[in-house]
């Protein structure tokens, strides 16, 4: 029928609400495709970078996939139309793409001008790397108009595609307006942000001593690539315009 059940969700699907007392099946990087054929769901929707290797294990047990990505504004919204198409709610897509159309539209007149930035995120061994361009949170950075210092850094591949691995001799060469932040770990985890200021080379950053330093939310930024997009454009906006 329009719009089908949700059944099940990976572990980093947490909106709307309603979504949370529906079975997991793991985690956005690690989901067990038993779990998922155990929910006999009619079809599976992935994101097309990050979990393309489930497509033939799932399609092996008999489940229809379809893969969408959010790489770009354009991705969304044509993704968004084609899931309307599938499960026939195509009039609740086209007023969703709307609104999110005119949602940064309107939060771009609010864009600051002129503003450079960093965006980095630490692994479990405490390297750090810098959000590109390509990366969803440097997707949200260029919907804006900041200059992301780390576009032509090289990019470290594997499961930080989208990313370059950042030095502390990079950070006392490199001079962003404004440095942010995301800490994946929940807390009490210590945030990167308040981590920066004790490690050589980000601790000398004039951003960072300056405390021009803003930690992100991990949901909207890392975690919900996709419709929420309006969200995270709105949000960085007042940060930036916020950040001195």
């Amino acid at each position: 029928r329009a719009g089908g059940v949700a059944v099940g969700r990976d572990s980093s699907s947490q909106y709307p609400a309603e979504v949370l007392s529906l079975p997991t099946v793991g985690s956005a990087y690690t989901i067990s495709t038993e779990s998922v054929a155990g929910l006999d769901p009619d079809l599976v929707l992935i994101e097309a970078l990050t979990q393309s290797g489930l497509v033939d294990p799932l399609e092996q047990l008999g489940i229809t996939v379809i893969a969408v990505r959010a790489a770009s504004l354009d991705d969304i919204l044509q993704s968004l139309t084609l899931v309307a198409e599938i499960i026939d709610t195509e009039d609740t897509a086209d007023e969703a793409i709307s609104d999110i159309e005119d949602r940064i539209d309107a939060a771009g007149e609010n864009a600051p001008e002129g503003k450079s930035i960093l965006i980095f995120i630490a692994d479990a061994k405490n390297n750090v790397y810098a959000a590109k361009p390509a990366s969803y949170p440097g997707l949200v950075a260029a919907l804006i108009g900041l200059e992301n210092l780390a576009a032509d850094l090289p990019d470290a591949g594997g499961m930080f595609a989208g990313y370059a691995p950042f030095s502390a001799e990079q950070a006392t060469q490199i001079d962003p307006d404004v440095v942010l932040t995301i800490t994946p770990a929940p807390a009490p985890a210590p945030r990167l942000s308040a981590v920066l200021s004790q490690m050589n080379g980000f601790k000398d950053m004039a951003a960072v001593k300056a405390g021009h330093v803003v930690e992100l939310d991990p949901v909207l930024f890392l975690q919900a690539q996709g419709p929420r997009i309006a969200d995270a454009v709105e949000s960085l906006i007042d940060i930036i315009n916020n950040a001195g």
